[in-house]
């Protein structure tokens, strides 16, 4: 399903062209986002694999809320948003997941994306939660900004690796 298009002061959230396939490429292979980001393989192949399979989740009339976005600046690819229910969602959880090109961090991209989901979750009627390595210390001071209600510490399965969910404020 096509997410809804929003808007900041600076930035626009749209569904993905084709013609973004490259720059998605370089945000998910980017030494940072492999070692942080949930799934992510260091594989170009892999990698654009996944590309092709954000269209096909946009042709999927599903029930489950799964919404990807790319964040543009002026329109080109600053990062990659997505909202989604997973298996460590709640039935009135979206679970953030992100990545900004390595050429756009530290320019307050996310904490404008993050103060748009924050207004809007009270509309969605959906408590947003974010997945976050112990690691990942940059996401974790982004996500404290927002303010963190709750943290509960997850297992994967596959890894035994802890993670934290973090639960944010309303």
């Amino acid at each position: 399903m096509y997410p809804p298009k929003l808007e900041t002061k600076s930035f626009a959230l749209k569904p993905y062209s084709p013609e973004d396939e490259d720059r998605f490429i370089e945000m998910s292979l980017d030494p940072t986002s492999v070692r942080f980001m949930g799934g992510a393989s260091g594989n170009e192949c892999e990698e654009r694999k996944v590309f092709k399979k954000i269209f096909e989740i946009y042709k999927k009339e599903d029930d489950r809320w799964f919404w990807i976005w790319g964040i543009y600046k002026s329109d080109v690819l600053c990062g990659h948003l997505e909202l989604k229910e997973t298996e460590d969602t709640k039935e009135n959880e979206l679970e953030i997941v992100y990545m900004i090109h390595p050429n756009e961090r530290r320019i307050g991209i996310m904490t404008e994306v993050l103060s748009l989901l924050k207004q809007n979750q009270i509309i969605w009627q959906k408590r947003i939660v974010a997945t976050v390595s112990p690691e990942n210390l940059p996401s974790i001071a982004l996500l404290q900004k927002w303010g963190i209600e709750k943290e509960e510490i997850l297992t994967d399965h596959e890894t035994g690796k802890e993670y934290s969910k973090l639960i944010l404020d309303k």
